[in-house]
């Protein structure tokens, strides 16, 4: 099962990241909010076992502009391992459940 908040991180090319990440799954599907920052963004994806897969954009600062990303991951017991890959760079995002 992969329901639950995570404390996550990751090493962006815009610097180091962390936050918290909610996930609850019904079915195949799973609804996330992911907090970074002081700003929340729902994702919406999909699960196959144990693993998550979130397709979207983001905007990020001028000279960026809009970004398509996927970000998958793997849950095993209380561990999140993943990697969020966009057309010109990639970087892994790790997590620990805390509830």
């Amino acid at each position: 099962m992969i329901d639950g908040t995570y404390n996550v991180s990751a090493r962006t090319p815009l610097g180091a990241k962390a936050g918290t990440l909610v996930m609850a799954t019904n079915g195949t599907t799973c609804d996330a909010d992911l907090t970074i920052a002081g700003k929340t963004k729902h994702l919406v994806g999909s699960i196959d076992g144990e693993t998550v897969t979130f397709e979207g954009s983001i905007h990020l600062p001028f000279p960026i502009g809009n970004v398509r990303y996927v970000l998958s991951g793997t849950v095993k017991g209380d561990t999140l391992s993943g990697t969020c890959r966009t057309k010109k760079f990639s970087f892994d995002v790790q997590g620990t459940r805390v509830a």
